[in-house]
């Protein structure tokens, strides 16, 4: 049998490398929206998901994430294709007014090197969890992954008594028959 200690470190090791790697895919496939302009679609606080897309699938209507150099603005930006000039898109807030290129939000056209992907999910009321005063998310996952390294190693170490294999029922009984 498995040692607590041997366990716990095992599942210590586990949520390391889970939280690396949610991380990782946290930040290159996913953006928090800020800001109004793509209301009603999308909200402030909402977390898009997003899909690298090939400037040749991307069409009028999508919503697309650009960055610089072709957001003027030095951040992401998620906005629908409203146009298409030349080897570029044109781009627009579903609450603005005009398009981004008018709007000073974009240098020009959309061109491919600058499309980070085109939203494929919303999950919204993130910005919910965020708000928790600070430290406070902290402390709920500190607490999330606590409890169920007590419930793992407590049902481990409630087992370690029973030497008994389990078997099926009827097992003995097939045994008997095949044997």
């Amino acid at each position: 049998m498995k040692s607590p200690g041997k366990a716990a470190t095992i599942y210590l090791v586990g949520f390391v490398l889970f939280l690396l790697l949610f991380s990782y895919f946290l930040l290159t496939y996913t953006r928090r929206v800020d800001g109004v302009s793509m209301r009603p679609t999308l909200e402030e606080g909402d977390l898009v998901v997003i899909s690298g897309a090939d400037p040749g699938n991307v069409v009028v209507g999508d919503i697309i994430v650009y960055d610089p150099p072709c957001s003027s603005t030095g951040f992401s930006v998620i906005h629908r294709v409203v146009g298409v000039q030349g080897t570029g898109f044109i781009t627009r807030g579903d609450n603005n007014p005009s398009t981004d290129q008018a709007a000073g939000i974009a240098d020009g056209p959309i061109t491919g090197d600058c499309i980070v992907g085109k939203v494929v999910y919303v999950v919204p009321y993130v910005e919910r969890l965020a708000s928790l005063p600070y430290g406070t998310n902290y402390i709920l996952a500190v607490l999330i992954f606590v409890g169920v390294i007590y419930f793992e190693l407590r049902d481990r170490n409630g087992d370690e008594g029973k030497e008994e294999e389990m078997k099926p029922p009827g097992s003995e009984e097939m045994a008997a028959i095949l044997g």
